[in-house]
């Protein structure tokens, strides 16, 4: 293999070490942990050549120096902010991906008047501020500072107070905002955080396109009443009717013209939340994703007819709003296919996939060809403390993304 597999284990388990108390790992967004783990990634580039640039919007970006041919750049990257107690691969295997790569270049002494860069994006799981994909979408002009700013922790810190002095530091200019005539191709490594490559034994898969995304918030407001004393058919139950409407969810996701959507109520408060009282109040989110727009607004279509059906025949009032939404991005098919010719030159065998989950390149892609590579979860596990991925599929991915880069740059 080209990639050192050593290398990759070394720096993926030392950036797991600058995490939050465990179980698992936490490492939110501008926290202490999280720019010990940006260092460390500086640090590993530093000596060949590539120096950090942060962002007004606190993105960092590793390039080498003096490397300003005026041609527009090849990047790898991902992110290193991590769920509470989650695990060690999500997003940082796509950054030492990036890592990696620089080594090898070097080492190789491959030349090319097309800059190289690594880019870490902020808050790409909105785990402290709330949104996701923050730092990819300001890259891309899609949030401006005036938004960041409102952004609040749970605490009350705003986003750019937290990014601090380095965001203090940083210049506002052409570079600050990512565009197509300075980015000729963007790739990135992720994990998969499903069953599908380790139940085919296949270790790589290239993705062909990202999902869409519906969330939306749902209260059920009903009356609150003694469980004792009132009568079946005179109660107005905001649980019962949320529960309706779960099972609605689960069963129009599962029966949609694609067969590739989901549906996912995956958080409910409940009020009064006592044993002895008819619940009067209940909010839940519903989470619905397809990489088809048209299949994704049809059942979301359906899923807010259900509800209101159900509020109907219960006398339960309903209050519905959008509080999340992506359109699906389809991938480069021209990087696509350079991945796909050098997988078929290293002997890698590939799956082609959709993502069922939302990344930074989806962004990028807005503006310039981007791609993605997935490799395998152990049991399909991501966001806990048992995430897990064998180091011989990472290596063998950043071999295909070492093959079609240079492919590219050359």
């Amino acid at each position: 293999m080209g990639a050192m597999l050593e290398r990759i284990r070394q720096d993926i388990e030392t950036i797991a070490r600058y995490s939050a108390a465990g179980p698992g790992i936490s490492r939110l967004t501008f926290t202490p942990e999280y720019w010990a783990a940006v260092d460390y990634v500086g640090g590993q580039l530093a000596p060949l050549g590539y120096e950090p640039t942060t962002t007004s919007h606190g993105n960092t970006r590793f390039r080498k120096r003096g490397a300003d041919s005026g041609l527009p750049a090849v990047a790898v990257g991902s992110h290193l902010d991590a769920v509470p107690h989650g695990g060690r691969f999500d997003g940082v295997a796509g950054v030492v991906a990036g890592v990696e790569i620089a080594r090898l270049l070097a080492e190789r002494g491959i030349e090319s008047e097309r800059p190289y860069e690594v880019l870490v994006f902020a808050e790409e799981e909105g785990a402290r501020f709330g949104s996701v994909l923050t730092g990819s979408k300001a890259m891309v002009a899609r949030l401006s500072r005036d938004a960041l700013a409102q952004m609040k922790d749970a605490d009350g810190v705003s986003y750019l107070e937290a990014l601090g002095p380095r965001g203090e530091k940083a210049q506002i200019d052409a570079d600050d905002v990512l565009a197509a005539r300075g980015l000729a191709a963007y790739f990135e490594l992720h994990i998969e955080q499903s069953l599908v490559l380790e139940t085919a034994r296949v270790p790589i898969g290239i993705v062909q396109a990202i999902t869409g995304i519906r969330q939306y918030r749902v209260v059920f407001s009903g009356v609150a009443n003694h469980a004792g004393a009132t009568p079946m058919g005179l109660r107005r139950d905001s649980l019962a009717a949320a529960a309706q409407a779960i099972a609605s969810v689960e069963r129009l996701a599962a029966n949609t013209a694609t067969g590739a959507t989901v549906g996912t109520v995956g958080m409910l408060f409940n009020e009064p939340n006592a044993a002895n009282v008819v619940p009067g109040r209940t909010v839940l989110v519903v989470d619905l994703r397809d990489t088809d727009a048209a299949a994704l607004n049809e059942v979301s279509e359906r899923v807010l007819e259900s509800i209101e059906t159900i509020a109907a025949e219960r006398r339960i009032r309903t209050e519905v709003r959008l509080t999340a939404e992506s359109a699906p991005t389809v991938l480069s098919p021209r990087l696509h296919d350079v991945l796909a010719e050098s997988a078929t030159r290293e002997g890698v065998d590939y799956l082609e996939m959709p993502s069922g989950a939302a990344h930074d390149a989806q962004e990028i892609a807005r503006i310039t060809d981007a791609a993605m590579l997935f490799v395998p979860s152990i049991g399909g596990r991501s966001h806990c403390p048992e995430e897990d991925t064998p180091y011989e599929a990472i290596t063998q991915a950043v071999d295909v993304l070492m093959g079609a880069l240079t492919n590219l740059m050359l």
